[in-house]
């Protein structure tokens, strides 16, 4: 860990701040004048018991004397985080868990950092060959970040992390016990937020939270929705009428420069419905239009707001828990695109269909992953 710290260099500027010789520091802590000279130059390091003793003649913390910082910027992680995304497409699982563990251990009070280090586990665990223990570790960093964080948002979203990898460990009953069985009812937090601050003058703030409120209200309203289409199966009326209204919403709020994943999932969630309920002309149509907007990815990807929602780029970079990378490597964001239509089960019946085999082959060209039909 050492190569983490700066303390040669700190020793050195707190010394001459001080004013003070190497010989003056040797007779005070009882070692040789070369064995300072050593630590200045980094060459070695002081026996650990002499560190609260230094950190006290400095009158600084052994952490700033060491020249280690136990919380890391949002940038930082941010950068962390895309470096380990992008060893997951180049090592082994098992290599790359190892690195996430080394600076997990180093940066285990830096909650943030902790909680996007489950999130990552999250995003990779399918290439993991024990499942189970990487969902297990993503539950113990979510409880350490619910107890000890004392942050609401981090909590929270700590919260949904450890509800996701119950589902994933088929534990549906955890979920529910976690997060309630029942809908909860709104009371509309926001706009009273909003309000509050508008009387005080902060009518920015105002608009603010009220802009991303009415945001996060739309991309619910599009995720529901497409739950829907798979609980609705057999009333084939309401699939019918779901798909032409979330288009509609689509097309108004221009969700597919806003948000591509979510609309993405909702045109496979549409082709998948289609499918089961042998509309295979209108499968085929929800297909393209996921094959058209997957053409329309600007890599590196980058969650960002529009003309209208003018204020979501902004709010993203200000939220500590948000990032507007994306939250796994670029390749194995395009292989699963074109795996998801390609491999799945549920499509074999349309597998014949000419315009079936060109879409994918066309996908997989773009994309330049390479594909098995």
């Amino acid at each position: 860990m050492m190569e983490h710290f700066q303390f040669s260099i700190m020793f050195a500027n707190c010394r001459k701040e001080l004013k003070v010789t190497q010989e003056q520091i040797a007779e005070y802590v009882g070692v040789s004048r070369a064995a300072v000279s050593k630590w200045e130059k980094g060459q070695s390091y002081p026996d650990i018991t002499l560190l609260p003793k230094l950190a006290a003649y400095f009158n600084i913390s052994i952490d700033k004397l060491l020249g280690y910082q136990p919380q890391l910027t949002k940038e930082q992680i941010t950068r962390i985080y895309s470096q380990l995304a992008e060893q997951f497409s180049e090592k082994e699982f098992d290599e790359v868990e190892q690195s996430i563990e080394d600076l997990l251990s180093e940066y285990y009070s830096c909650f943030p950092f902790v909680l996007k280090m489950a999130q990552l586990y999250i995003n990779y665990f399918p290439k993991s060959p024990d499942h189970q223990s990487i969902l297990d570790r993503v539950l113990q960093l979510c409880e350490r970040v619910k107890t000890l964080s004392g942050d609401f948002a981090l909590a929270n979203e700590a919260t949904m992390l450890e509800a996701l990898a119950y589902l994933q460990l088929g534990k549906p009953e955890k979920v529910l016990s976690l997060l309630g069985k029942d809908v909860q009812i709104q009371f509309g937090a926001d706009h009273l937020i909003a309000t509050a601050h508008s009387m005080l003058g902060h009518t920015e703030k105002a608009k603010e939270i009220i802009q991303i409120s009415y945001y996060q209200n739309v991309m619910q309203l599009l995720s529901n929705a497409t739950e829907a289409l798979m609980l609705e199966l057999e009333n084939t009326d309401y699939i019918d009428e779901t798909i032409d209204k979330i288009q509609g919403l689509i097309r108004l709020y221009d969700l597919e420069n806003l948000h591509f994943n979510a609309v993405l999932i909702f045109y496979y969630r549409a082709a998948t419905v289609y499918t089961m309920k042998g509309q295979w002309d209108q499968a085929i149509k929800m297909l393209q239009s996921y094959v058209k907007l997957c053409k329309k990815i600007q890599f590196p990807i980058k969650l960002k707001g529009n003309s209208y929602f003018y204020l979501l780029s902004q709010w993203i970079e200000n939220t500590s828990q948000l990032s507007s990378e994306a939250p796994r490597d670029e390749q194995s964001i395009k292989r699963d695109l074109v795996h998801t239509i390609a491999q799945n089960p549920v499509f074999d019946p349309l597998k014949e269909q000419p315009s079936y085999q060109a879409m994918i082959r066309h996908l997989a060209d773009y994309l330049k992953i390479e594909v098995t039909l």
